[in-house]
């Protein structure tokens, strides 16, 4: 783990003057204990020549950051993710539900198409709201720039960041329709969800959204751990509980699990009337 002076000094060592040359780098990495091969492999990819037209002042801050998060990360993250990201951290084998591995560049909680990395603000999310019922606590108190940072490091941590077939394409995320508001149209809507749901979503998350369809036997996700359906009669998702993180979740789909993006499968007058009828689930 770095401390506050080794960070401190490092910084002073790589500020100093007016830019970064590589060697100047490469010792105060090593100053701050980010001598593992990985780290300094991720490091220089993530800061590479492409980055050469930036101004030395926005390179210097996105060291800072990178090097403050990777500070924030060891001292606030390794116990479930691990001290080199890949979700290998003491706590994790007990855990149902396994940390992320950040290596592997897959996030299951984004805004973005399926398949495609998260944006910033999808970090940002889940790292101040948690994830309902898992070991991922939330971080409201954290401040903005100790987000960016930890936002910065988490990306240096995989070259998926660096691949741009994998770039963040926001899905459009349309707001809630006024006839939530409304009883008697809300009904009719929520009939058509519970006909939809039937149809593209109990076989693995059950008649009664409880996770027991009879798909819902052996899945595995690409971490090859058993990947259990969400059970949607909880009362709390663990994309969020507002009408907008159910839609997300069903038009975006989770990275790396069987639970595919419906945008583009179906509309979005469908995937309202199906956040329509599961909010029903946990009401029963």
């Amino acid at each position: 783990m770095i401390r506050a002076d080794e960070f401190r000094h490092s910084y002073s060592q790589l500020t100093r003057g007016g830019g970064m040359p590589g060697k100047i780098v490469f010792q105060a990495m090593e100053k701050a204990r980010i001598g593992m091969i990985g780290g300094v492999l991720s490091f220089f990819i993530f800061f590479s020549p492409a980055r050469a037209d930036e101004s030395s002042d926005a390179q210097r801050r996105e060291l800072h950051l990178y090097l403050q998060g990777r500070y924030l990360f060891q001292k606030h993250c390794t116990t479930c993710h691990g001290t080199t990201g890949r979700g290998d951290g003491p706590w994790a084998e007990g855990l149902t539900d396994k940390p992320r591995n950040f290596r592997s560049g897959i996030f299951k909680f984004r805004s973005t198409a399926f398949g495609t990395l998260p944006t910033d603000d999808d970090l940002r999310r889940t790292i101040r709201s948690g994830i309902s019922g898992t070991a991922m606590p939330f971080f409201k108190d954290i401040t903005d720039e100790n987000v960016e940072a930890l936002i910065v490091y988490i990306r240096s941590l995989s070259r998926n960041w660096n691949k741009e077939e994998l770039a963040p394409v926001p899905v459009n995320l349309p707001e809630r329709p006024d006839w939530f508001q409304e009883s008697d149209e809300l009904v009719s809507h929520r009939k058509r969800g519970g006909k939809l749901f039937a149809t593209h979503c109990a076989v693995c998350h059950g008649p009664s959204g409880d996770g027991d369809g009879p798909g819902a036997e052996g899945l595995v996700d690409v971490w090859e751990e058993i990947s259990r359906p969400a059970k949607l009669s909880e009362p709390h998702h663990k994309s969020g509980d507002a009408p907008t993180d159910l839609y997300r979740t069903i038009a975006t789909g989770l990275n790396g699990t069987p639970m595919i993006g419906y945008a583009g499968l179906l509309k979005e007058d469908e995937i309202w009337d199906l956040v329509s009828f599961i909010e029903t689930l946990s009401e029963s």
